[in-house]
């Protein structure tokens, strides 16, 4: 559970920290810092399931720890084109209802905009009295290339989800899929360079089943299979995206690979790191 950074190619892998439980990696604009969460602070943050977001050099360093005001609890941090800011996903308001084993955690869930250096936040989005244990509101956000618009996963639940895009204002410009009638969950929305497509993966059904990669063109709203996978990412200024695949993945052996295919006719999916997932940008594995 440790952020580590690669080359595309697979070559050059360095291991970033040695916190564990992390995951979430985002990359900065100019690729020097990395953002990520971190599961293990327990004393400050107990049973809402939600971490602390850190910042790291992708020279190497020691990662270091982010505040924003009125903010107990974060996750899923990714740069502002400027590389000053972060969108992530916050915690406010967190209460215990209940005693003993029946106990529930709810919380104030926002999605934010946090200034690295001053702390000071924004909030886009807000749900109230959201219980933790039923999964979240707003994950994996991202920012627009122009910084104008915040794309989002509406749900992350293990039965439903979709992805909507909101400007800074909390308006919703899109949403997939557009009908709520739509059972399928689509998963980590990852955006392209240009801001027009976005990445998507809907996940296995049965042991049998395979995760599935999609690209949506959020002009027309229609979806494109590319191959099987999760959590994928567009590297190489749009031209190939970055994935995971399982093996073993229903077993005590379990492990993740990451994977890449170029965007252009005939291509084929290569393998390029073993034992790593979640890439993010050009790329982090945890």
């Amino acid at each position: 559970g440790d952020i580590w950074v690669a080359k595309t190619d697979g070559t050059g892998e360095r291991r970033l920290t040695h916190l564990g439980a992390c995951g979430g990696p985002a990359l900065s604009p100019d690729g020097k810092r990395a953002a990520f969460h971190c599961r293990g602070d327990q004393d400050i943050y107990p049973d809402t399931g939600f971490g602390r977001i850190y910042l790291v050099e992708t020279a190497g360093g020691e990662p270091k720890p982010l505040r924003f005001e009125g903010i107990l609890a974060a996750e899923h941090p990714s740069f502002s084109p400027d590389g000053e800011s972060l969108v992530f996903v916050g915690l406010s308001e967190v209460k215990m209802k209940g005693e003993g084993e029946a106990a529930l955690v709810h919380a104030s869930m926002s999605l934010c905009v946090g200034h690295i250096q001053s702390g000071k936040v924004r909030t886009i989005l807000r749900q109230r009295n959201v219980m933790l244990d039923a999964g979240t509101v707003y994950g994996n956000p991202a920012f627009s290339p122009d910084g104008q618009w915040i794309l989002w996963q509406q749900s992350g639940s293990d039965v439903s989800g979709g992805f909507a895009i909101t400007d800074l204002k909390g308006k919703t410009l899109f949403r997939f899929p557009a009908k709520g009638d739509d059972p399928t969950p689509y998963w980590g929305a990852s955006l392209a360079p240009d801001g027009q497509n976005v990445l998507c993966y809907t996940p296995a059904t049965s042991d049998a089943s395979e995760d599935t990669i999609c690209r949506v063109d959020r002009r027309t709203g229609k979806s494109t299979e590319l191959t099987t996978g999760a959590s994928p990412a567009f590297v190489r200024n749009g031209t190939a995206i970055v994935f995971e695949r399982w093996t073993n993945r229903w077993s005590d052996r379990a492990s993740s690979n990451l994977w890449i295919l170029e965007l252009k006719p005939g291509a084929s999916p290569r393998r390029i790191i073993t034992d790593a997932s979640e890439p993010a940008g050009a790329m982090l594995r945890r």
